[in-house]
């Protein structure tokens, strides 16, 4: 975290550029002035100088680029003196008085649902939407989890399906395809526990007796799963993780933020906190 400090009477917010060259000393050349509405108590920015966060007189925190443009800004303590941002810059450290005051940040990205599988009440004020690829461990021990919560919160939660095989894994691409022409005969969800089940031992044939068992019209199975409308359906739950910052599986995202916790009652604060945000907001 790199910190800045103001001059003058805080209203001008400076920013330098500065080089140190082999021989002592320090060469300083201011390279542009920001003058904002309010005085200005304190300037932090992240470790590799993508955000700058400005505290102003009256807790108004504002988010900029390196070079002053205004990403967002929003409301802290009014009292609030002084902060300072986590490396990554998830989180705000603003301190009050005797007390340092924690603020989570998150970027909201738009993950419509369109035609993809959904599990839990349809009016459901939390959503969590999982990207997730068949053949991935770590996405088939989160199936019961994921099961476990819903069970928990039936008023609360639904769980949106997003394809997103990964290369590695040789059966991803065709075992999305066949949870996909099992969801055209109404079978989405026995199917993907069935291969989620199976996540190590997939294979064409393991795939077709997965279809069988579940009660599929194989005849159609293979003509859907065949079908170019799937493919491009996977080439777009891919785009739309791509577009989001997803890199691995399972990828969870809870009403478009991507969410960091794991453990199951850190989930289950955040679901309650955010339904009760969410309903409050609709009163």
């Amino acid at each position: 975290m790199r910190q800045g400090w103001l001059l003058g009477s805080g209203v001008v917010l400076l920013l330098t550029g500065m080089a140190l060259p082999a021989a002592a000393g320090m060469q300083m050349e201011e390279v542009k002035a920001l003058r904002l509405a309010k005085p200005v108590l304190d300037v932090a920015t992240t470790v590799d100088g993508s955000k700058l966060f400005v505290l102003l007189k009256g807790g108004e925190v504002q988010m900029l680029t390196p070079g002053g443009e205004l990403l967002d800004r929003f409301s802290g303590p009014a009292e609030a003196e002084r902060l300072a941002v986590s490396s990554d810059g998830d989180r705000l450290y603003l301190s009050v008085g005797q007390e340092v005051r924690i603020i989570e940040l998150a970027t909201l990205v738009d993950l419509p649902v369109l035609n993809s599988p959904v599990k839990g009440a349809v009016e459901a004020p939390v959503t969590l939407t999982v990207f997730s690829d068949f053949q991935c461990p770590y996405c088939a021990r989160l199936v019961p989890f994921l099961d476990e919560i819903l069970a928990k919160n039936p008023d609360k939660v639904r769980v949106v399906f997003k394809q997103f095989p990964l290369r590695m894994h040789t059966m991803a691409q065709p075992a999305a395809l066949a949870s996909l022409a099992a969801r055209e005969q109404g079978k989405f969800w026995p199917m993907h526990d069935l291969l989620f089940a199976n996540h190590n031992q997939l294979s064409e044939d393991r795939i077709r007796a997965l279809a069988k068992e579940a009660g599929l019209d194989l005849a159609r199975f293979d003509r859907d799963r065949n079908a170019q409308k799937l493919r491009d359906e996977v080439l777009r739950d891919q785009g739309l993780g791509q577009q989001a910052g997803v890199q691995g599986t399972p990828a969870i995202f809870l009403n478009g933020r991507f969410l960091r916790e794991r453990t199951a009652a850190g989930i289950q604060a955040l679901i309650d906190r955010e339904a009760a945000r969410v309903r409050g907001a609709a009163k």
